[in-house]
């Protein structure tokens, strides 16, 4: 008996057999979800607008140290005088003076908008304002939606012309100050508002929430 012959026709015969069904349909699945989410991943890409990254990543402030708005301050359209402000600290950012707003929030959320009332500033750490909301009279939290652009290095009231815009990076060298509206000698500790960042044009939602105190 040709022990040879039978073992290199059994090979042959092993060589010609196929994947069992089962295991074919396996790899077939295994194949269409890795394919699908590829083609997901490269969509979603090409998809991504504006308005999708959270601004909570690319900036962030400090709890509030309440004080008094200072004659400096107050020349450099900072702050009201003698009103309660409250400064925050700038933690982090990556971004520009265009890519967020600030809002003041009753306890229950509802922002203050009534335009008649403090401001929201963004000063240098010399206490040059960079930026501040428009400074109205009265009395309040609320607060008007649109940013009003200072110089830089000049203690001049913001607004002036000067080399800040809505692309002007802010950075860690700055704090954010928020005057309440309500004279130092008359404010009220203890209600509850806080103040939140909203991200504007490619940023979205909101910067974590700091309590007034």
């Amino acid at each position: 008996m040709n022990v040879w012959g039978v073992n290199a026709r059994s090979w042959r015969k092993a060589r010609k057999r196929a994947v069992s069904p089962i295991i074919a349909t396996i790899l077939l699945v295994a194949i269409t979800v890795v394919l699908a989410a590829v083609l997901y991943v490269l969509i979603s890409g090409l998809t991504h607008g504006p308005g999708n990254t959270p601004i909570g990543t690319a900036f962030a402030i400090g709890a509030p140290v309440g004080g008094t708005c200072s004659a400096a301050q107050v020349t450099a359209t900072v702050c009201h005088a003698n009103d309660q402000i409250f400064t925050f600290t700038i933690e982090q950012s990556t971004i520009t003076l265009g890519s967020v707003q600030f809002e003041v929030k009753s306890p229950g959320g509802t922002a203050y908008v009534n335009a008649a009332a403090g401001t929201f500033a963004i000063q240098g750490i010399t206490g040059v304002c960079q930026a501040s909301y428009q400074v109205a009279a009265g009395a309040g939290l609320a607060m008007v939606g649109s940013w009003t652009y200072g110089p830089v290095g000049v203690t001049t009231a913001c607004g002036a012309t000067g080399t800040n815009s809505a692309s002007t990076p802010i950075t860690t060298t700055m704090s954010f100050v928020v005057d309440t509206g309500v004279l130092a000698t008359a404010w009220t500790s203890g209600q509850g508002n806080y103040v939140v960042g909203l991200g504007i044009g490619s940023f979205s939602g909101t910067t974590s929430a700091q309590t007034l105190p």
